[in-house]
């Protein structure tokens, strides 16, 4: 492996096909990326590991099998977690961006997904980014397009869910640092339990819990980046005391709250 010019993120393996660039890398543990750019569109496929991006004025925590799509001159810094990572990114150059674009806007907006639809295609995608015989240029090819249609078509399909959807994540990014049962949430949105866990998983890809506590810990990474002391931000994100918060938070992030906060004024 040969480092490249980032210290700590290894190029393994690279491919290349009509309109994209494939390349695997390894990301060591804690490695801390400051605000970069890139010129063109690309997205990620973490394969292994984890890692917090933070962009615009917004962060995302990716873990094994989200999609994270990079638009055009986005601009992000990068904290990975204390495991070693691995992820293939997909770079598009213009002219296929431009023939994409033509179908969809799928390109043109930061964006995480993670759900069993798009597990299977990155799965088989690899496979093919492995294999590397005569025909795998192809095969590359159809299932790039193919999870950038997958992606389009969620985003779709949330546009035509019902509407208490809506309503209950508004509730849930209002209230997060709240306590409340699956029940108090499926009465908010008029409908049964069951089918309100159901409805919620196929379009975050996670359970009404996850999501909350997600929304718990990027709250407590914009706060991290303040004054405030680590026990006040604990009680305000909802957890229980400062224990909890720093459990859940290295088990999400790969590191504490104080190592967070460090690395933060770093980058």
């Amino acid at each position: 492996m040969n480092p490249s010019k980032e210290s700590g993120k290894y190029a393994v393996k690279a491919f290349q096909t009509l309109g994209f660039n494939l390349t695997e890398s390894i990301y060591q543990p804690k490695l801390r990326m400051p605000r970069h750019t890139h010129e063109a569109a690309s997205f990620s496929l973490v394969l292994q590991g984890a890692y917090t991006e933070n962009y615009e004025q917004k962060s995302r925590f990716c873990q094994p099998s989200t999609i994270v799509i990079h638009p055009p001159q986005e601009s992000h810094s990068v904290a990975f977690s204390d495991t070693k990572s691995r992820i293939l990114n997909i770079k598009i150059n213009h002219l296929r961006y431009q023939q994409i674009c033509e179908y969809s806007k799928v390109l043109n907006y930061p964006k995480s997904l993670l759900n069993k639809e798009t597990i299977f295609l990155i799965n088989r995608l690899y496979r093919e980014f492995s294999r590397k015989d005569e025909v795998s240029a192809l095969a590359v090819e159809g299932l790039i397009l193919e999870i950038l249609a997958e992606v389009s078509r969620e985003k779709t399909a949330q546009e035509k869910l019902p509407h208490w959807v809506k309503e209950v994540e508004d509730y849930l990014r209002s209230n997060f640092a709240k306590s409340f049962t699956l029940e108090e949430i499926a009465e908010i949105a008029d409908v049964h339990s069951v089918h309100l866990s159901r409805v919620f998983r196929e379009k975050y890809g996670c359970t009404i819990g996850e999501f909350v506590r997600k929304l718990r810990i990027e709250f407590a990474c914009r706060q991290i980046k303040k004054d405030a002391p680590i026990s006040e931000i604990a009680l305000a994100a909802g957890f229980a005391d400062q224990s909890h918060f720093t459990r859940v938070f290295k088990s999400q992030l790969g590191i504490t709250p104080t190592e967070y906060r460090k690395n933060a004024n770093v980058l």
